[in-house]
């Protein structure tokens, strides 16, 4: 396991590129939760367009014919919840990118900046360029998606000092790999916050990181504040600074300097877009039967009523906890396709027994109580501001609407960090080989979801 093929971060490396590469080309275009409203957000980025276009007072983007139609074959299929034939396929493989024959298509764009589509907006304006096919383009885009994660997730599982294989198995996960390999922002936002998460052990347990310099904590920031612009709601997460121990800074008053200076980029860059997003002035018909378009009199009620909101929350969370339990395993199409409870489980017990596992050149270490209290505390705050978000824009039943499991992934990662201990540690080489197993067992399960509900 430790020769240079066999070390975690390259098996990683193999594992999620040859799985990621399947479910790039085995699930159909636009099937991926928004994969078309971020696509088309990006399209009206490389023309120019900060936010959306209006026609007739409603909201989308103009687009060559051929990508509208690929769309509504599509999302024909989609709607239907059907499986898609393979001829239709072979024929949107033949459309050609006429950008002289430009057609508005109505949807709701997504708030995401360009910083968000970043490098795939970029990709995006060179494929334009050169003409590509719209169905190659989409291809070719899930792909930079892909390898923006791996990169991510690779570097993360190098530079941890620990718990190499509880970030592999996490990384690996069938909706991380899943969201990943689409055009979506989940594939950088999940790899930017495992990289967050291991720089961070990393600064606070390698031995070779002596004293923490400014060039360190300015990469520190640099992430948390990148992934504040892709998820305003993980910004409690800020709280994982005080993992750093004291004793690594030159002086206390630097120790508490930092992260108040980071916090307050964060919190200005926030507002800014908060800002941007709820100046906007026009939703398409079809997201004005679902969404609330003036959110001041449920604030309102939020703050004139807190204890009453958060019987709301406890509720709602009550009444879809099986349904996040399982999602922020797993998830395929908008439709919630998800692998099978019992799989579900064998994961989370397979994330937490890897938490157990010590490989020969890690470091132990351990994170306090009041630390692993400090991040209870984020991840019950950053819940409460999903929730919440989702509850402005959604208009609720008698619970909250919307709240998706995969929200929550990302969390997962932290909690996981409770169980981080110097007690019960265990070099057996059975916990590794096991993850892996039950790692490939748990995509494979995901694949046949795939094939059932779509070939």
């Amino acid at each position: 396991m430790e020769k240079t093929l066999f070390k975690i971060e390259n098996l990683f490396l193999i594992i999620c590129l040859l799985w990621g590469i399947i479910f790039l080309f085995i699930n159909p275009p636009f099937q991926t939760p928004d994969e078309p409203e971020h696509l088309f957000k990006m399209w009206g980025y490389t023309q120019g367009s900060l936010r959306y276009q209006i026609k007739e007072g409603i909201s989308g983007q103009t687009l060559p014919k051929s990508f509208v139609d690929m769309y509504n074959f599509y999302d024909y299929f989609r709607r239907i919840d059907t499986k898609i034939p393979f001829e239709g396929t072979l024929q949107a493989s033949k459309l050609n990118l006429d950008k002289t024959n430009q057609q508005f298509l109505n949807f709701n764009p997504s708030s995401y900046t360009p910083l968000s589509y970043f490098p795939s907006c970029i990709l995006l304006w060179v494929l334009k360029l050169l003409n590509i096919k719209p169905l190659f383009m989409l291809y070719i885009m899930r792909f930079c998606s892909l390898v923006v994660y791996l990169a991510l997730c690779y570097a993360a599982i190098r530079i941890t000092p620990g718990y190499k294989w509880t970030f592999f198995l996490f990384s690996v996960l069938p909706i991380n790999i899943y969201q990943a390999a689409s055009v979506s922002v989940d594939g950088l936002t999940f790899g930017l916050i495992i990289l967050f998460l291991a720089y961070t052990l990393n600064l606070a347990f390698d031995d070779r990181v002596k004293i923490i310099n400014t060039k360190q904590i300015a990469i520190w920031g640099l992430l948390f504040i990148y992934i504040c612009i892709l998820k305003y709601a993980y910004f409690p997460l800020i709280v994982t600074y005080f993992i750093l121990p004291k004793s690594k800074f030159e002086c206390i008053k630097e120790y508490f300097k930092y992260p108040s200076i980071i916090a307050l980029c964060s919190i200005f860059i926030i507002v800014l877009f908060l800002s941007f997003v709820m100046s906007s002035p026009i939703m398409n018909e079809h997201t004005k039967a679902f969404l609330i378009s003036d959110k001041t009199d449920l604030i309102k009620q939020i703050i004139l009523s807190p204890v009453g909101y958060l019987k709301k929350v406890i509720q709602s969370t009550y009444i879809l906890r099986g349904f996040c339990y399982r999602n922020i395993i797993s998830s395929v199409s908008v439709f919630f396709k998800m692998i099978p409870m019992f799989a579900v489980n064998i994961a989370y017990f397979a994330l937490i027994v890897s938490m157990f596992y010590k490989t020969a050149k890690e470091k132990t270490f351990s994170i306090n109580l009041k630390q692993k209290f400090l991040i209870l505390s984020a991840i019950i705050i950053s819940y409460l501001i999903i929730v919440t978000s989702v509850y402005l824009i959604y208009k609720s039943k008698t619970y909250i609407v919307g709240i998706q499991g995969r929200y929550l992934t990302p969390l997962l990662l932290f909690g996981l960090m409770i169980f981080c201990t110097k007690k019960f540690r265990t070099k057996s080489m059975v916990l590794p080989v096991l993850c892996f197993l039950i790692s490939q067992f748990l995509l494979f399960e995901t694949l046949i979801t795939i094939l059932v509900g779509y070939v």
